[in-house]
């Protein structure tokens, strides 16, 4: 499990250098490349802003801080696992703050994933000092922890009374907004979903349909109240952290037992049943709720790293079948093919490198032949069709070059989503060729 994450790691760092050499690249294209076109590949590649951020935030990023208040049960600890899709909230105990909050590192191995304030909730809480409130002492620490966002969690099968803890979440809001000029982001989590009858059903796809009108019903339940109270929220999710471990070699171990498990087999823990329930909707909440950029991207490396390298193989897909598209706009014939090729050969070294595979142009050039067919003979006469498009502009100006353009962007689209399924999700040529012949199909 470590290994793998070090591994997309790795290829984010790859990427990063292959993106620092990318003008280098272009500037030492052939002279058969247009200058004017090689200042509009870099400006369009290296000029990216959503490109040049992600590309930033690989060393800018810092492990989320996230306040968790819920009660004795609720699952923080398991939301957390969930969250990651690894058994990290085994977690190091970094800072105890009172009987009531205690300030933990999420952890893989010395990487830190993330950072915990996890407190019980308001009613449970009882002031350790005569001079200060249990209430007044959390807010203290919540202010010194600086949180990106707080989570609320509740029991799907327990209607607790939350109006405690609700009215404690106001206090904490705007004690935060007034000391530090920036609105709180808070997200309600309802946990235990796979509790709710029929219990039975623990696989989410499975869950049938009264039970999921249940789970809507207490969402609704819940909401009801916070809005009641005059609590704003970011958003309300329903979901289940039920994972069921297993050591490397196979053995199903209770959570009750883990800590009885040798320390590699602690460390190396796998997943023998995945019963979480809206975790991907929830992650898109936090970060859609965490205002602070480095804080957003650590918790995408905590726990999208495989999202992120697809995001940014999907990102550079669209950049390059635009820019392959623009370059086919020349309403000279042929001209352009050397051009577009060269472009998609780009698209592929660079989606390559994300694999951590370090190609040459010419290897990507053989790449995009071989999804044509054998010798590159299809894909050549795809591109004798696309130029034949252009002899339409002596017919009708311009509508030749916008034929042309279509095809030029949709075919380079497909040769990237071919890429990303050879380099990035390990598939088959064969198989990625069966992707390139679907994308055409889709457009």
């Amino acid at each position: 499990m470590n290994d793998e994450k070090d591994k997309i790691e790795k290829r984010m760092q790859n990427m990063k250098k292959f993106y620092i050499k990318a003008g280098e690249l272009i500037d030492n294209l052939p002279d058969a490349v247009p200058k004017k076109t090689r200042e509009m590949l870099k400006d369009t590649i290296l000029g990216d802003k959503e490109l040049k951020q992600l590309m930033d935030g690989i060393d800018t990023h810092r492990p989320p801080r996230i306040f968790l208040i819920g009660r004795t049960g609720v699952g923080k600890s398991s939301l957390i696992n969930a969250l990651c899709g690894a058994y990290v909230a085994g977690v190091s105990d970094t800072k105890s703050c009172t009987e009531n909050a205690q300030v933990y590192q999420c952890k893989d191995g010395d990487r830190v994933l993330m950072e915990i304030l996890d407190t019980r909730g308001i009613a449970e809480s009882e002031s350790l000092n005569t001079n200060i409130s249990a209430e007044d002492m959390l807010i203290e620490e919540v202010n010194h922890f600086s949180p990106d966002v707080a989570i609320l969690m509740l029991n799907c099968t327990h209607r607790d009374d939350v109006n405690t803890d609700v009215e404690f979440l106001k206090k904490v809001a705007k004690n935060y907004a007034d000391t530090n000029n920036l609105r709180l982001p808070i997200v309600v989590v309802v946990n235990k979903c796979d509790e709710m009858a029929p219990s039975r059903f623990k696989t989410p796809n499975e869950y049938p349909a009264n039970k999921v009108t249940k789970i809507n019903e207490v969402v609704q339940y819940y909401k009801g109240i916070i809005i009641k109270n005059g609590l704003k929220i970011d958003d309300i999710v329903a979901v289940s952290s039920l994972i069921d471990w297993q050591t490397p070699d196979g053995i199903e171990v209770s959570v009750e037992d883990i800590d009885n498990l040798p320390v590699h087999d602690i460390e190396n823990l796998e997943i023998a049943f995945d019963g979480r329930y809206k975790i991907e909707e929830l992650l898109d909440i936090l970060e859609e709720a965490i205002q602070d950029f480095e804080a957003q991207m650590g918790l995408r490396m905590a726990a999208r790293l495989t999202e992120v390298v697809h995001r940014f193989a999907r990102h550079l897909n669209k950049i390059f079948s635009g820019l392959a598209g623009t370059v086919a706009l020349t309403p000279i014939p042929v001209s352009d093919i050397y051009v577009l090729l060269i472009i998609q050969a780009l698209l592929v070294s660079l989606i390559a490198s994300l694999s951590g595979r370090d190609i040459s142009l010419d290897t990507a050039k053989e790449f995009i032949f071989s999804m044509g067919g054998l010798a590159g003979v299809g894909y050549t006469l795809r591109l004798v069709a696309q130029q034949g498009a252009k002899f339409l502009n002596a017919i009708w100006p311009g509508s030749g070059s916008a034929v042309s353009a279509t095809v030029a962007a949709l075919g380079t689209s497909a040769i990237g989503k071919a890429a990303i399924s050879y380099y990035i999700d390990g598939k088959t040529i064969e198989e990625a060729k069966k992707k390139f012949e679907e994308s055409k199909n889709e457009k």
